[in-house]
């Protein structure tokens, strides 16, 4: 789907979560779940450009700190937003040396949190939801891997679309994220963090869960999720035959779904 200018000018990191195909030769529809980033105070009207996409649930995966930072950042009647932190309001006490070992943490000792935002997706997504954390790619990017895995997308197309979030996350970004901060002369490191979604993390994450649980499916399931949830999400997104032709974004952004 493409989005319009203005959609993608207010809103970091805004994608759907599908337009994939299947390893059966099914294609995952890519009109009803979506990713971004926060919706940074800068970013006016995102509310009502979302709503536009046909989104009627938004799912918050940040802290309450985070949360802070965007006072009042959705409103519009026809969103609710769930608040479901996936590090349990904890983020601030984690000690982590770099990005592997915060996903270990994620699915991990978080895996419950993690778990509950995977089944409100599959809840939601037939009325279109938007899920978002900080920078849309790390609590965000697990949320969508695990999606379009149990979907049957294949890894190497989940790790490509993962990655995109590097070209969607530059200046603009970091210049939102550090508003009160000298962007220009920010650590290296800091800036890497904020927005580094290289492949080989997501790929080790997923390998080590499927070494321990067998399947994300089966991660997913020993957490709390019941496999009439996944049916459920199978039914919302994957669609049959060849790549439907989604209604445009512009066309369709003050449409009712």
């Amino acid at each position: 789907m493409t989005l319009p200018t203005e959609t993608t000018a207010r809103l970091h990191n805004l994608r759907p979560v599908g337009g994939l195909p299947t390893s059966s030769g099914e294609w995952v529809r890519d009109d009803l779940m979506w990713r971004s980033a926060a919706p940074f105070a800068a970013r006016a009207h995102a509310s009502d450009l979302i709503a536009g996409l046909g989104i009627t649930c938004v799912i918050d995966l940040r802290d309450r700190g985070e949360r802070d930072r965007t006072p009042g950042a959705w409103r519009h009647d026809d969103l609710a937003v769930r608040e479901m932190p996936v590090f349990d309001d904890r983020l601030r006490d984690i000690t982590f040396d770099g990005l592997p070992e915060l996903y270990t943490y994620m699915t991990g000792d978080f895996a419950p949190s993690l778990v509950a935002a995977f089944a409100a997706i599959a809840e939601q997504a037939e009325q279109g939801v938007l899920i978002h954390c900080t920078a849309g790619k790390d609590r965000t990017g697990m949320l969508s891997a695990f999606v379009l895995d149990v979907l049957g997308v294949d890894r190497a197309l989940i790790l490509d679309d993962f990655a995109a979030s590097q070209s969607h996350l530059g200046p603009e970004y970091l210049a939102d994220l550090f508003a009160d901060a000298d962007v220009e002369n920010l650590p290296g490191i800091v800036a890497h963090r904020a927005t580094a979604s290289p492949p080989e993390l997501l790929a080790d994450a997923l390998d080590a869960l499927e070494c321990e649980y067998g399947s994300i499916a089966a991660f997913l399931l020993a957490h709390g999720v019941s496999q009439a949830q996944l049916e459920s999400l199978r039914a919302a997104l994957v669609v049959q035959g060849r790549r439907p032709k989604m209604p445009d974004a512009a066309a369709t952004a003050d449409q009712p779904r």
